[in-house]
């Protein structure tokens, strides 16, 4: 056979690589600016879209056509498009179907008669805690993710970060009382509005005025900490994924069964539990943490958590320096809401997270979370705060048995 001529060579290289552009929309036919769109097997190769929806990817030669382009936004359905079925000379438009981050069956429609649900139950938390030793076993978990998260005060959008690396989880690490998690990041992408910037540059100001008014400033430092961008993000990120699920079980009280209910909801057996606090009326709160199980094999097929609290601070009461840096950490816009003379907040956290099995082992396939609150300073003012986060894991697992 002839060799090719170079020039003509040169030609068929240049074919084999695709540029695609497309438009990604709402169901209202509005743009979603910042939607991520990326390749299935190599999310490094991806892009966002601007403020009109629009995207455009080079895609190289080693892009296998038979691959998957990704499209998803927090708070939509992530859709899947098969890139040989792209066009490289016509954009594609994408319509994104709006789900909301939400607890299904938090409130529960129709339970079974007490006497019988007892019983169920204590047969039910039984077998749920012993498949859940079967099915999370003590080892290491290395996930690749692809993880987003936007950031909102008062209804204004103030960043949207992006994050692909791997979260391992450590569960014998966070028995001795180490970190259980940790996130390895290989490459971001941000968006982060103007105003979010002078935000932190106002609050690093603060932060060295009120430093340098304290006569013993090592004192303090935990309390005034100097934040940035990246790593306001990446709390988040670490924030969103939570602990090992194996050792979620580890820290309810499994024995009293008053604080469990049982449900069926579809196809699924739920097991619910109910935590709830109260500190002299200055600190309430409520845990609901949802196991959506198989009523059959009584595998985990997903948890929705939900978390109420709220804080109100008598005139005179210290808080105490975590509190502190829990308050400090919410605010990243330029709103001048007292940051030391908060006198009310009210938190609502939203987290579910869904499985799927891969050769035998159960291991995580998504993870969302909604954040939204509310601070009041001793002047009345209140600051609004929302975050939404969702974290995608974009390939099989790589597990260690210990």
């Amino acid at each position: 056979m002839k060799p090719l001529p170079l020039i003509l060579l040169l030609f068929t290289l240049q074919l084999s690589a695709q540029n695609i552009t497309g438009y990604v929309l709402s169901e209202d036919g509005d743009p979603i600016p910042y939607a991520s769109v990326y390749v299935k097997t190599n999310p490094q190769l991806g892009t966002m879209t601007d403020s009109l929806g629009y995207y455009s990817i080079n895609l190289n030669q080693s892009t296998d056509n038979s691959d998957n382009l990704i499209i998803s936004f927090i708070g939509y359905r992530t859709e899947e498009v098969l890139i040989s079925s792209i066009s490289s000379t016509q954009p594609l438009y994408t319509t994104l179907i709006e789900q909301p981050i939400m607890l299904e069956g938090a409130t529960v429609k129709a339970k079974i008669s007490r006497k019988e649900s007892r019983k169920l139950k204590k047969d039910a938390l039984e077998k749920f805690v012993a498949q859940i030793a079967i099915d999370f076993p003590e080892r290491t978990a290395i996930y690749p993710i692809f993880s987003m998260y936007n950031g909102s005060q008062d209804n204004r959008q103030l960043m949207h970060h992006e994050v692909i690396g791997s979260i391992t989880e450590h569960p014998i690490q966070a028995k001795k009382g180490g970190d259980s998690i940790s996130l390895s990041v290989n490459s971001v992408k941000e968006y982060v509005t103007d105003e979010a910037r002078v935000g932190y540059e106002l609050f690093n100001e603060i932060t060295d005025d009120r430093l340098n008014g304290k006569k013993n400033s090592k004192k303090y430092k935990n309390i005034y900490t100097k934040r940035t961008l990246d790593a306001q993000a990446l709390r988040m990120h670490r924030f969103l994924w939570g602990g090992p699920t194996g050792s979620i079980v580890d820290m309810l009280d499994v024995d009293k069964t008053g604080k469990w209910d049982y449900t069926m909801i579809g196809d699924d057996a739920v097991l619910t539990y109910t935590e709830k606090e109260n500190y002299m009326g200055i600190v309430k709160g409520e845990l609901q943490l949802h196991f959506y199980i198989d009523p059959v094999t009584f595998q985990i097929n997903k948890i929705a958590q939900s978390l109420y609290g709220e804080l109100h601070i008598p005139f005179g009461y210290k808080l105490k320096d975590d509190e502190l840096e829990f308050i400090n950490a919410l605010q990243f816009g330029t709103d001048t809401i007292d940051r030391y003379r908060v006198r009310h907040a009210y938190i609502e956290v939203l987290r579910n997270v869904f499985f799927r099995r891969i050769d035998g082992n159960v291991v995580v396939r998504e993870k969302n979370l909604e954040v939204r609150g509310d601070l009041i300073d001793n002047k009345k003012k209140k600051l609004s705060y929302s975050a939404e986060a969702k974290v995608i894991v974009s390939g099989a697992p790589n597990i260690t048995k210990l």
